[in-house]
């Protein structure tokens, strides 16, 4: 886990906690930050809420902090993080990290 991590809070409509992100490896200088630590509630993945809250943390980095980088890191082998990866249109960038 990264040191400069910070955690946001997944909410239902009902204000039920069923999920978790994070922005880490937070470099304003670069204009890049990382979007990990993600755990989806089997009750939230792979739904539109799901893709609302990567929507919303995205445009958050990139309108709100201005950063010009957004990137997901996971291990190829981690078939599920893998295609919401693939779903939310981020594109591979070449790495042994598995940096899209």
């Amino acid at each position: 886990m990264s040191a400069d991590a910070v955690f946001f809070a997944i909410l239902d409509a009902g204000a039920r906690p069923i999920g978790y992100a994070s922005y880490m490896r937070i470099e304003p200088a670069h204009g890049v930050i990382e979007v990990g630590n993600v755990l989806f509630s089997r009750e939230l993945q792979g739904t539109t809420g799901a893709t609302e809250a990567m929507y919303l943390m995205a445009r958050h980095a990139f309108g709100d902090l201005g950063y010009r980088r957004y990137e997901w890191k996971c291990n190829a082998l981690n078939a599920p993080s893998v295609r919401r990866r693939c779903r939310l249109g981020f594109t591979f960038r070449g790495s042994s990290a598995s940096t899209w």
